[in-house]
């Protein structure tokens, strides 16, 4: 095509626009909202003056469509068929292609999509749709930055916010690989500019401007801990203390920094995927494009600079401008405070471990791989000779054959896909038989291989160091996860699986110190249920399940069997995690009945943990979320949902998203003391390493008594509970040795 034809693909541009605006229907209760965004953009872009012809692809493009938006795509389809000029162009009938059309942009095609734009509208009026008025500066001129960034300190205020926007990419996978191509800032409705990188303009001057600006004025943007990279806020630079509940959010307190991607997120812990382009139309109610869709796979360098202006101007409005709405619905939920005291913070600290990384040995996860598969070998051939007969143990299809049709195990019921050999279904059978739980084992191992063993080298940069990246945004119960690679799922169950702890190891000269809580989801559940008996057991500071199993078995705490301790162990977790007793019966390998007798005891003998679990699902029902002890609220739509399935996870999720959101706010905080007991203590070592309850610090070897003292004190007052929080410390010369 020529540089002056608009080519468009149908189903695109209306599932964009069906995302991007709110939707409404028809008179008949038709979805239109796709198809009414989708001519009203077409008539803006045939009306630019840029085009002289049109090439409209039909067909899927890059996803199936929902039944909802493939009836819009079918009739926008048949109104871009028909419109005036049109000709078809290949034959829809034939295979392999997908048909489009094409045709001239004159007064007919105007004056048809216009005509197909009010007949479709339901006032009969052609309604502009929300869009960006603001307009685009670029500039690279030294002086008129300079002037810009003067003009933005003007605009000081609690509630006033300058919103930035950098745009980066990376130039390969590693951590420090990071190009700057420009920055938007913006700080009116009328005008945003961009700043491109070029000349005096550099990316370490716009960190420099960022940095005075953001002692002056709130700076707000879409992922702060990216811009981080760049420069350190003020906020942060300057601060030595830890948590201080509601010291950063009162309002009048200012400057501070606004991540809105921080703000969306708590908003909405469900959605986990945010860009610009969701803040842009869900906040703002304005469609804008999305960064995938604007740049394609191409470089920054080869995309025209007012493509780049556009896409980065329209982000930094929207942080401009999205930033004072959400931090007012945030003060309405009462999640201010946990914005400004606790995400906000971390997201620095969790840059600074993603920056320091952890040292993991190639020669070591080398040497680890061939133990591993020195010991898939040998289940190999033992699980082979037992079922008599060579085949693809990572076959379902085949495992099914040989377990339960050659060998006659006892199955579940066949399906037309055949026997499940599901981990569930295997676990069951495994005590019993040898070859199962040699599959089983085979499983693991084989998937440690492949995902530490044989995955991690990848990652490991030439500075010796993994650089995982730490999400703030992923879980709904603000669990903090790890991707790239995932160091949350290093495996702890078997002995074989903690080895792969000796790969991980601090610098030359330094120990690691290791720090982990001590049951920290029981011990909220004993402070939120206020039962007088868990609580106690806790302040006698003897085995908790021990206990559980004395009073709930009715047997002497010294003659406590360990298959008991084990049964009150299962109960004890499996109640903060909402456990049913069909669920206790299948983790313990019991009757059903049995499980339920277990947990009624159990009830009975802390019946004020019941009461909590009443009182949760109670409160969520009623207010469509549960809550933690720091604010964090945590939708739960489940509860009413069509089946009676969805209702139960839901009550599930009611009863333990408060415990285990209140154990993510907790080790928050905790780190949040830790890392600037450490910078206020001017020490060398530092926390490179969160693992849910568990943190790491590489450690100065004169600093290892200050250390272990800070994590023990710090993480023990990180919360005032009716039962004190237990911290273990260790440490060693690798991961292994200190946990």
């Amino acid at each position: 095509m020529s540089d002056n034809t608009l080519s468009i693909n149908a189903r695109k541009l209306v599932r964009d626009a069906f995302y991007a605006i709110p939707d409404f229907t028809d008179a008949e209760g038709n979805h239109i909202g796709g198809i009414y965004g989708a001519l009203f953009r077409l008539k803006e872009l045939i009306s630019s003056g840029e085009y002289t012809s049109l090439s409209v692809e039909f067909g899927d493009s890059e996803n199936s469509l929902t039944p909802v938006l493939n009836y819009q795509a079918v009739r926008f389809e048949e109104i871009l068929k028909t419109a005036a000029g049109l000709v078809v162009s290949r034959d829809l009938e034939e295979e392999g292609t997908a048909p489009s059309i094409t045709g001239p942009i004159d007064d007919d095609l105007k004056a048809a999509i216009e005509k197909a734009l009010l007949d479709i509208s339901p006032t009969g009026k052609a309604i502009e749709l929300p869009k960006f008025k603001f307009t685009t500066k670029i500039t690279s001129d030294l002086n008129e930055v300079e002037g810009l960034f003067k003009e933005a300190e003007k605009l000081a205020g609690a509630d006033k916010f300058v919103g930035f926007y950098l745009l980066t990419e990376r130039l390969n996978d590693k951590f420090k690989d990071r190009t700057l191509s420009g920055m938007a800032i913006c700080f009116s409705e009328d005008l945003v500019s961009y700043i491109p990188v070029e000349n005096f303009i550099t990316a370490e001057y716009l960190g420099g401007k960022l940095e005075e600006l953001s002692s002056k004025v709130n700076l707000s943007t879409f992922d702060i801990k990216e811009s981080y990279r760049f420069f350190t806020p003020v906020e942060i630079s300057n601060r030595t203390r830890g948590y201080v509940h509601g010291d950063d959010s009162s309002g009048d307190q200012f400057p501070r920094c606004f991540d809105t991607l921080l703000a969306a997120y708590l908003n909405n812990p469900l959605k986990s995927d945010y860009e610009p382009h969701d803040i842009s139309s869900e906040v703002l109610g304005i469609p804008m494009e999305k960064r995938s869709d604007v740049f394609g796979k191409k470089k920054l360098s080869e995309i025209e600079i007012k493509v780049l202006a556009d896409y980065a101007c329209k982000a930094a409005y929207t942080c401009f401008a999205a930033a004072p709405l959400l931090k007012k619905k945030m003060i309405k939920s009462g999640m201010a405070d946990l914005f400004y005291d606790i995400e906000m913070p971390l997201s620095y600290i969790l840059y600074s471990m993603e920056k320091e990384g952890i040292i993991a040995r190639k020669d070591a996860l080398s040497e680890y791989g061939a133990r591993l598969l020195e010991r898939i070998t040998e289940l190999e051939s033992a699980i082979y000779e037992a079922a008599g007969e060579t085949f693809n143990i990572n076959s379902p299809k085949q495992l099914g054959e040989i377990l339960f049709e050659k060998l006659h195990l006892p199955a579940e019921k066949k399906t037309r896909s055949g026997y499940s050999t599901a981990a569930d279904v295997l676990e069951k059978l495994a005590p019993d038989h040898r070859i199962v739980a040699d599959i089983l084992e085979y499983r693991g191992l084989a998937k440690l291989k492949s995902t530490y063993a044989d995955g991690l080298a990848a990652y490991i940069e030439s500075d010796n160091r993994i650089h995982t990246s730490f999400n703030q945004t992923i879980t709904a119960t603000g669990r903090i996860s790890s991707t790239e690679p995932n160091l949350q799922n290093i495996p702890m169950r078997t002995e074989l699986g903690r080895l792969i702890r000796k790969v991980f190891v601090p610098k030359e000269g330094y120990l690691f110190a290791d720090a982990d809580y001590s049951q920290i989801e029981l011990r909220i559940l004993a402070h939120m249920s206020e039962d007088e008996g868990l609580i106690n057991a806790y302040h006698e500071g003897s085995d908790i399940h021990r206990i559980t199993a004395s009073k709930v078995f009715h047997v002497p705490f010294d003659e406590v069997t360990p298959l008991q301790r084990r049964n009150a162990k299962a109960v004890n977790f499996g109640i903060v995690y909402g456990m049913s007793s069909f669920g206790l019966s299948q983790d313990l390998s019991i009757s059903v009945s049995e499980a339920r007798d277990y947990m009624e005891k159990y009830f009975d003998t802390y019946p004020g943990v019941r009461d909590y679990q009443n009182r949760a699902i109670l409160s969520a029902k009623e207010n469509g979320f549960s809550k933690t002890l720091y604010g964090r609220r945590r939708p739960i739509p489940e509860l009413k949902g069509a089946t009676f399935m969805l209702r139960q996870f839901g009550e599930r999720v009611a009863m333990n998203a408060p415990i285990q959101g209140t154990a993510a706010d907790i080790m928050k905080i905790a780190m949040i003391n830790v890392f600037f007991r450490i910078k206020r203590e001017n020490l060398k070592s530092r926390l490179i390493l969160q693992i849910h309850d568990e943190l790491v610090i590489e450690t100065a070897p004169d600093e290892k008594d200050i250390v272990t003292n800070i994590l023990v004190e710090e993480m023990g007052k990180s919360a005032d509970l009716s039962v004190p929080l237990e911290v273990d410390c260790h440490t060693g010369s690798d991961w292994y040795e200190a946990k």
